[in-house]
C-alpha cells in the first residue's frame, strides 16, 4: 500500500469515526477473580479492530462473532448453573489474546445511592464509630482470603477497577452494606457471591438516570422541555454516565440502593417518579427486567439544621418522615421491589452517616433471603400499619409483620404515636399494646380522634418492634373532613 493509499484509509476512518488500530480489549468489568451470574444468559462484550473475528471460550462453551463496523462485538453465554471451580474465560482475536482466570459462577449483586452506600468498610476517619457493641467492620478488616466472595469497587471515572477476591485488604474500599450483605448471602447459600460497589456520596437520584431515561415518561419529558434540559434543577445523569454505564449489561441478580439524603434536604415531593424511572432503566440497561430492588429508608436525622436549612429549601422536622413516603411510593411502584427501617440504628441525630452498617447490610440479605432465594419463613421487617379503626375515643392501629408480637425495645411505654380530630392538629398520645399485632391509641383531651401518625419527626427513633427485634415503619393515616 503506497503511503497515499495509506493515508486516504487512516483519513476515510476517522471522517467514519471508527477506531484506527483498535486493539481486542473489553470494559473493566470483565477480569480475573469475576463472578458470571448463574441461571441466567450472560452477555460478553467488548470492541476490536472492524470486521475482526471474536472468539469466547468458557468452560463447554466455544463462541464466535465479528466485530461490527464501529469495532463493537458482544457474544452472550447461555445460562449455567453456580459453579464453585475457579474457570477461565479466554477471548482470542485476530492478534491478540485476553485470559481471565479464577472465574466462578454464582450471583452478583449490584450496591448503589450516595455517601451511606459508599461508607466503606474501611471507615472513613471523619465517621463516628459506634458508640454500642463490637466494632464489626474492624474485626472484617482481619479477615482472610474469602475465595466465594469477589468484590468489584468502581471507580469514579469508570476506569482502573478489577474483581478481587474478598479478603480484610480488598474490601477496604467496598461498601460495608454491600459487604456485609453479601457476605450473609454467601454464607447462607454457599455458592459464589459477587459484589459491585457503584456509589458516590452526596449525589442526588437525577445523577443516576440518564436524560434519555426520563424522556420515556412524560411528567418528566415535560419538565425537560420546560427547564432547558433539568430535571430537579440538574442535568441528569452523569454519575451514571461515568460509573454505571461502562458496567451494562453486565449479567446481575439484583440491585441494592440507599440514597435520598440529598434529595430529602431539597424537599423533593417527586422522589418516588424519579426512583420508579430510575429502577425500569436501570432493570433495561442491565436486561434484568425482574431483578429485585431493595433500598433503605433514610435514618433519623436532624435536616433542619442551619446546614440543610436555606431560603430555597426551608427544611422543617417533617420534611423527613414526608420525605419517607415518597420512598414507600416509589417502591409501590415498582414490582419485586422493597424496603427496610433503621430507624433504631443511630448514635447521634446530628450525625448524617450513621453506624452499624452491618446491621442494616443483614436485614437487606434476610429480605432478599425471603423474598428472593424463597427463605418464607425469616422476619425481614418490623411492624408496618395495616389498617386503623376507630373504638369510642380511641384508634386501634393493626400492624402486619409482627413476628410472635409486638414489644418495645427498651421496656418502656410505646413512644412517638400521636393522634388528630377533625381540626387536624396532632398531639403527642398513648399507646398500648392490645394482643400480638394491634396498638390502642388514645389521649383523653382528643374526643373522637379520627387520625393517627407515628415517628413523624426528623429526630424520632422509636421503641416499637416486633418480636425479632425489628422497629416499627413510621406512617401517618390522616382522615380530616
Amino acid at each position: 500500500m503506497t503511503h497515499l493509499n495509506k493515508f486516504l484509509l487512516i483519513a476515510g476512518l476517522l471522517l467514519l469515526g471508527l477506531p484506527l488500530l483498535a486493539q481486542l480489549a473489553t470494559p473493566t468489568i470483565f477480569s480475573s477473580n469475576m463472578v458470571l451470574q448463574r441461571d441466567m444468559p450472560v452477555p460478553v462484550w467488548g470492541t476490536a479492530k472492524p470486521w475482526e473475528r471474536i472468539t469466547v471460550k468458557f468452560g463447554d462453551n466455544r463462541l464466535k462473532t465479528f466485530a461490527d463496523e464501529s469495532g463493537s462485538w458482544r457474544v452472550t453465554l447461555p445460562a449455567m448453573k453456580a459453579n464453585k471451580t475457579p474457570q477461565q474465560l479466554t477471548i482470542k482475536g485476530k492478534d491478540t489474546t485476553l485470559v481471565y482466570d479464577k472465574i466462578l459462577i454464582g450471583d452478583v449483586w449490584l450496591c448503589s445511592g450516595q455517601s451511606n452506600m459508599e461508607y466503606s468498610v474501611k471507615r472513613h476517619s471523619s465517621f463516628l464509630p459506634p458508640a454500642k457493641g463490637e466494632d464489626l467492620e474492624a474485626v472484617a478488616l482481619t479477615s482472610g482470603p474469602m475465595p466465594l466472595l469477589s468484590v468489584f469497587n468502581q471507580t469514579r471515572n469508570g476506569k482502573n477497577a478489577a474483581w478481587q477476591v474478598a479478603d480484610g485488604k480488598t474490601i477496604e474500599r467496598t461498601s460495608s452494606i454491600g459487604f456485609f450483605f453479601a457476605k450473609a448471602i454467601q454464607d447462607t447459600l454457599d455458592i459464589p457471591i459477587g459484589l459491585i460497589t457503584v456509589a458516590l456520596g452526596g449525589t442526588q437520584i437525577e445523577a443516576w438516570t440518564t436524560t434519555t431515561m426520563y424522556e420515556a415518561f412524560p411528567l418528566f419529558a415535560d419538565e425537560l422541555q420546560r427547564s432547558n434540559g433539568r430535571v430537579g434543577g440538574l442535568r441528569p445523569g452523569n454519575w451514571y454516565k461515568a460509573m454505571m454505564e461502562p458496567l451494562t449489561p453486565y449479567a446481575v441478580k439484583g440491585f441494592l440502593w440507599y440514597q435520598g439524603e440529598n434529595n430529602c434536604g431539597k424537599r423533593d415531593r417527586r422522589y418516588a417518579e424519579k426512583f420508579q424511572v430510575m429502577v425500569k432503566s436501570w432493570r433495561t440497561a442491565f436486561e434484568a427486567p425482574q431483578a429485585p430492588f431493595y433500598c433503605v429508608l433514610l435514618a433519623p436525622h436532624i435536616y433542619s439544621d442551619r446546614k440543610h436549612n436555606n431560603k430555597t429549601y426551608p427544611v422543617t422536622a417533617e420534611d423527613l418522615p414526608l420525605f419517607r413516603e415518597q420512598q414507600k411510593k416509589g417502591v409501590n411502584l415498582v414490582e419485586n421491589c422493597d424496603y427496610i427501617v433503621v430507624s433504631d440504628l443511630v448514635d447521634q441525630l446530628t450525625d448524617i452517616h450513621p453506624p452499624y452498617k452491618w446491621e442494616v447490610g443483614s436485614r437487606l440479605a434476610r429480605l432478599a433471603l425471603a423474598k428472593t432465594y424463597g427463605f418464607s419463613k425469616i422476619v425481614w421487617s418490623g411492624p408496618r400499619i395495616s389498617h386503623v379503626e376507630t373504638v369510642a375515643d380511641s384508634l386501634i392501629v393493626t400492624f402486619d409483620h409482627c413476628a410472635k408480637g409486638l414489644k418495645t425495645n427498651d421496656n418502656k411505654r410505646i413512644s412517638w404515636f400521636e393522634v388528630a380530630a377533625k381540626d387536624g392538629v396532632f398531639r403527642p398520645a398513648f399507646a398500648d399494646i392490645k394482643g400480638k399485632n394491634q396498638v390502642v391509641v388514645y389521649l383523653p383531651e382528643v374526643k373522637q380522634p379520627v387520625s393517627v401518625r407515628f415517628g413523624w419527626h426528623e429526630t424520632a427513633m422509636p421503641n416499637l418492634v416486633n418480636s425479632e427485634g425489628w422497629p416499627a415503619t413510621p406512617f401517618c393515616q390522616q382522615k380530616f373532613d
